[in-house]
This record gives C-alpha cells, sequence and structure tokens, in this order.
C-alpha cells in the first residue's frame, strides 16, 4: 500500500525532530480523508468538543503536532489545553486508564471550528467512522450521550479501501499512545483500580450515603468519572510514576528530548513488548494508605465456572 512507502520514508528522518514529525503529521492529515465520504453536518454544535463528561485521550504526537502549529512551546500548549486524566474506556466497573487528554470544553474550539484541524487529535479524526468500522456505530447511536450529535442521525458508510485506512489510523493511535504513556510514566497502559476507595470518593462527591450502602455500588451511577478524576488528581497524581510528568513534557520543549520520543515511536521491538502486556497482564495500580501499589493482572471479566 502506498501509505506504508510513506511511512517507511519518514522513519529515516529522525536526526530531524521537527522535519520527521511535520512529514508525519502530513501523512496522518492525507490518511484523515483518504477514500472518505464523512462531512461534519453544517449544523453541528460540535457537542463533542464541549461536553465536560466526554473525555479525548491524546499521545506526545498531538501535543507536539499543535506545538508546531501554533509555533510555540510544548510545554506552553501543554499547560492549558491537555491535562492528565482517566478513561473509562466503555468500563462499568472501578477500573480507569491514566492518560494525557484535551481539557473540556476543547480550547482550540474557535467559533464552533478547530482552529488546529490539520493536526487535531488522532481520536478527532477517528471519530465516528472507527465506530463503523468496529460493527459498533448504531449501538452507541442509542446511547443517550450521543442524542445531540448530528452525525448519528443518519447512516455513515466505508468503503473497503476506508475500512482499511481505519484499521491503519487505529494501529497508529495505539502505537502512539502506548509509546506515550511509556515516556511519560516509564510503563505501557497504567490502571487505576478505585474499588478500595469507594467511601473516599463518595465524600468526594458529596454523596457520602451511598457509599455505605449494601450490595455492590455501580460506579457511573454513584461516582461520575470527573469526581474520580479530581480526586486522582488531587491525591494521586503527584504520585511515582505519575509524579515525574512535568519535567518529561518540559524536555519536549527541546530537539534532545524531541529525538529522544520519536525514536521510542519507531522502536518495533519496545512496540511488541508493550503491546504483550495488554488485558490479560495489565499494570495495575491500588492508592492505598497514601502510596501506589502494583501488580500486574487480568483485566477480563472473570470465567463463568460451572459446577
Amino acid at each position: 500500500m502506498e501509505d506504508s512507502k510513506k511511512t517507511q520514508t519518514i522513519s529515516s528522518q529522525v536526526e530531524n525532530p521537527r522535519q520527521w514529525l511535520a512529514a508525519y503529521l502530513r501523512l496522518r492529515a492525507d490518511l484523515a480523508v483518504y477514500k472518505s465520504d464523512f462531512l461534519c453536518d453544517p449544523a453541528c454544535t460540535r457537542p463533542g468538543c464541549k461536553n465536560q463528561d466526554l473525555q479525548i485521550p491524546v499521545s506526545i504526537i498531538d501535543l507536539l503536532g499543535a506545538a508546531l502549529y501554533r509555533d510555540q512551546p510544548v510545554s506552553a500548549t501543554y499547560s492549558g489545553t491537555y491535562s492528565l486524566g482517566l478513561l473509562s474506556n466503555g468500563r462499568e466497573d472501578w477500573i480507569r486508564t491514566v492518560s494525557l487528554r484535551l481539557k473540556k470544553p476543547c480550547p482550540f474550539l474557535k467559533n464552533d471550528r478547530c482552529s488546529i484541524y490539520p493536526v487535531r487529535p488522532l481520536p478527532c479524526i477517528l471519530f465516528p467512522e472507527y465506530l463503523v468500522n468496529e460493527g459498533s456505530f448504531e449501538a452507541n447511536a442509542g446511547q443517550d450521550h450521543f442524542k445531540d450529535y448530528l452525525c448519528f442521525r443518519r447512516p455513515v458508510t466505508l468503503s473497503p479501501e476506508r475500512a482499511g485506512v481505519m484499521t491503519q489510523l487505529k494501529e497508529m493511535w495505539q502505537r502512539e499512545s502506548l509509546i506515550s504513556s511509556f515516556y511519560l510514566f516509564d510503563h505501557g497502559c497504567c490502571h487505576l483500580d478505585f474499588s478500595n476507595l469507594i467511601q473516599e470518593l463518595s465524600q468526594e462527591a458529596g454523596s457520602r450515603s451511598e457509599a455505605q450502602s449494601p450490595g455492590e455500588p455501580e460506579p457511573l451511577r454513584i461516582i461520575p468519572n470527573r469526581v474520580m478524576e479530581r480526586f486522582f488528581l488531587k491525591h494521586i497524581a503527584g504520585c511515582q510514576p505519575f509524579g515525574g510528568m512535568s519535567e518529561k513534557i518540559d524536555q519536549l520543549d527541546n530537539r534532545e528530548g524531541q529525538a529522544e520520543f520519536l525514536q521510542l515511536l519507531q522502536d518495533d521491538r519496545l512496540m511488541k513488548k508493550l503491546q504483550q502486556c495488554g488485558d490479560d497482564r495489565a499494570l495495575v495500580f491500588r492508592f492505598v494508605k497514601g502510596k501506589l501499589k502494583a501488580k500486574r493482572r487480568s483485566l477480563s471479566p472473570p470465567e463463568y465456572k460451572y459446577y
């Protein structure tokens, strides 16, 4: 495929981080529209950009791209527009994934238009076509939190060629997000288990009585994600491996720091190693007595046992 040749061509330019990054972002922008028939409805009010409860994860590539596009230091771009946050990834339990994310409402939204559209985050590029590619578009169209999204009110179709492009973009996103996590935290995906903090989270939410109710509480109904994120930023984000993130972001202001990250991004052996630590061997932290404790464990639901 012609696009894979482009990837090989730009991979030899890591000695010039700015040049490599610009070429990589051009490739992403080309793939964003290649064989695509999807266009946002002109009447769209950008609910996905404004909804405080819809988290949009980003990678270091997205951060570097925004800084390059706005011609400002990476650290300055980060401080005003991005944050460390928690993603539910559709889970309905107490597990959350630590990730960089856009602040909401999106600070890049100007007069209902994206001011960094050519270098917008890859998750923004993927939406909503990736849902069609995964076969979950219709199911998501029926969700209450998508009721104001005009793109769900009409069919979205993918040609076989476009479906292949979406697969390539999703693979790029997996690499970008895993390598970003490794660069920032010295690990692949980092997860937090809040199941031992229900009472503390309920107090944070101002609903202490709910934490004392019998049975297994449903986290999404009792504790909104924004409350869990607030607790995380207040009590956990300063602990290792998350506490050194600011210094890592500052290092991206210079050529050497950018080159270090881009070399990691192209390290196939590292990527393979990080992929092996998937949901079956996930790194999960628990906050116990003011300290983080980590262990490898499965994130998959336990298998049913028949007796």
